[in-house]
């Protein structure tokens, strides 16, 4: 027979005239120096005295004393509370015979204390004597008083359900978090088949609905929004309520929420704000430092504006570049027009060829064609020349009109890559360009973003749970909270976070073989939706996967938590 006691409180005992405070040990050596007797008065904290014989912890006690067998107490561990477990036979002599002895109903036994042919219907939370349904005192029709100490009565049922959850608990934290948890978090979403059905096909299909902003217009992209916003309430509302069932002691329901009574803040809007709360408080520092990068290599990047614009309408982003580049393409083929003309008519003129043999024939070098010469120059009263004297040889011609192809074909280029994108050519230099950028500010930046990446990684599981938990925003950004939850987690945290990267892991490897598998349904605009849709389904079931292992984390270190809830 199992008894339980907390010897934390403080019990008062009246015998021999005197009263005295007591612990339950204390109250317990007392009957066993026969101190105390049944027909003394004892009471538990500022309940009403009641008659030591009649209160189911100590009843043993006398039993054990009448039979001269010391009933030894052995202090257990359970709920985050030192309990009592009292091992003592039953009386089977004539000494322990009703005609000798009160009858005294033990915990839990199917009897009421005071009518024996009766059966028990409730239970007190204070003294544990069982009555039947007329001994309590009823208050409202629903609230029952206890006759011996005034405290309240549950029903029979409703006690030994909470008392088979407490002695499974203890045996699960005795167990300790390891390796058969994430063993039972993967089976878990399996006792659910529908929920896991329908809850993956929604969710598949809301991820597959986000790509609706690739078609473009203002009405795809509200959708969009909204397949994400119903992705979101899916995933992080199955996080929530895995969460806090299993932080109450509910190991045993379904991961789904319950849309019975759906509401759009509660089910949407909230689940929302804790996922931005998770990711700023993960993944908020990276973020931080590489919008400063950007600034940064803001030189060597195009601005997004153009990009974003062009997703909607190619020519919309490209039109004033365009423009521009078309007029100075104009320019330069008018330009290179003219001097070929002005070669060709100083290859036919006789007279220009003649200037130019006597230039020769002089030792000077007359200006070719189509080059003008300002007058300072010509007629020797400057002092200086040119800082970029124009070509004044055949050689030097060439190499002009070949630098102004150039210019020409760049022009072409630009203005084809301004209307319909840029080559792969250019993006490699693009990306080669900023890539050489960023490894020009040296290690100090490579070193932060990694130290940030790395706190997000770690920290994510912790921002989960603070989330799940709590149900908090303020709580969920403040990582005071999470470093508390994983200091109390203590090395159960270093093994949620493997289990954590395992399931990462998984979804990045599953996914990218997906989409190999179905890379032939590949569509402009829309991405590979087949492969979007398979590879929801599996991570569906893996976010469930991971909220069960959060849940189970928390459910085995709620004592050193100090969760809401616990029985």
């Amino acid at each position: 027979m199992e008894f339980l006691g907390n010897n934390s409180e403080t019990w008062q005992v009246e015998s021999g005239g005197r009263i005295r405070d007591a612990s339950f040990v204390d109250v317990a050596e007392s009957i066993a120096r026969g101190e105390l007797l049944r027909i003394d008065r004892v009471r538990k904290g500022n309940l009403r005295w009641i008659e030591a014989g009649k209160v189911p912890t100590l009843a043993e006690f006398f039993n054990g004393k009448d039979l001269a067998i010391a009933a030894e107490p052995v202090v257990t561990a359970t709920s985050g509370r030192s309990n009592v477990e009292v091992l003592g036979p039953r009386a089977t002599s004539a000494v322990d015979s009703p005609a000798e002895l009160p009858p005294i109903a033990a915990v839990g036994s199917p009897v009421c204390a005071v009518h024996t042919d009766i059966s028990a219907a409730y239970v007190c939370e204070t003294c544990d004597n069982p009555f039947c349904k007329s001994c309590p005192n009823s208050y409202g029709g629903t609230v029952k008083i206890c006759p011996f100490c005034g405290a309240m009565c549950k029903p029979v049922a409703q006690v030994e359900t909470a008392r088979k959850a407490t002695k499974s608990r203890a045996r699960a934290v005795a167990g300790g978090f390891g390796l058969s948890d994430f063993g039972e978090a993967l089976k878990y979403p399996f006792k659910f088949k529908a929920s896991l059905i329908f809850g993956s096909l929604m969710f598949a299909f809301f991820s597959v609905g986000q790509g609706a902003a690739g078609l473009g217009g203002a009405f795809m992209i509200g959708a969009a929004i909204m397949c994400f916003m119903c992705t979101n309430m899916l995933s992080f509302g199955v996080l929530a309520n895995v969460v806090v069932n299993f932080s109450q002691a509910k190991t045993n329901g379904n991961f789904m929420p319950s849309f019975d009574d759906f509401n759009i803040w509660d089910d949407v809007v909230h689940p929302f704000f804790l996922m931005i709360g998770v990711m700023i408080s993960s993944f908020g520092p990276l973020t931080v430092t590489l919008i400063v990068a950007m600034f940064l290599i803001s030189g060597a990047m195009k601005p997004a504006t153009d990009d974003a614009v062009r997703a909607i309408d190619p020519g919309a982003a490209s039109a004033p570049g365009t423009v521009q580049q078309g007029v100075d393409l104009k320019k330069l083929i008018a330009e290179q027009n003219a001097k070929e003309q002005q070669r060709i008519q100083q290859m036919t003129d006789p007279a220009k060829l003649a200037e130019v043999e006597q230039s020769a024939a002089a030792g000077t070098q007359a200006p070719p064609v189509g080059v003008s010469v300002p007058p300072a120059v010509a007629d020797g009263s400057a002092d200086t020349q040119p800082a970029s004297p124009p070509p004044t040889t055949a050689s030097q011609e060439e190499q002009h009109f070949q630098k102004l192809n150039d210019e020409i074909t760049q022009a072409r280029k630009a203005q084809l890559e301004g209307a319909f994108g840029k080559t792969p050519e250019t993006q490699a230099d693009e990306r080669n360009a900023i890539f050489k950028t960023i490894v020009s500010y040296g290690t100090t930046f490579l070193l932060v973003a990694g130290l940030s990446l790395l706190w997000g990684l770690f920290y994510l599981p912790a921002a989960c749970c603070v989330a799940g938990y709590t149900r908090s925003f303020t709580a969920t950004l403040n990582p005071t909270v999470g470093l508390d939850t994983i200091r109390r987690l203590g090395s159960d945290y270093a093994k949620l976070l493997l289990m954590g990267l395992a399931v990462a892991a998984t979804s990045l490897i599953v996914g990218s073989v997906i989409r190999h598998a179905l890379s032939a349904f590949d569509l402009p605009g829309l991405g590979n939706v087949p492969a979007k849709f398979v590879s929801s389904l599996v991570g569906f079931y893996l976010s469930v996967v991971f909220s069960v292992t959060l849940g189970l984390a928390l459910y085995k270190a709620g004592d050193r938590l100090k969760l809401y809830g616990n029985p």
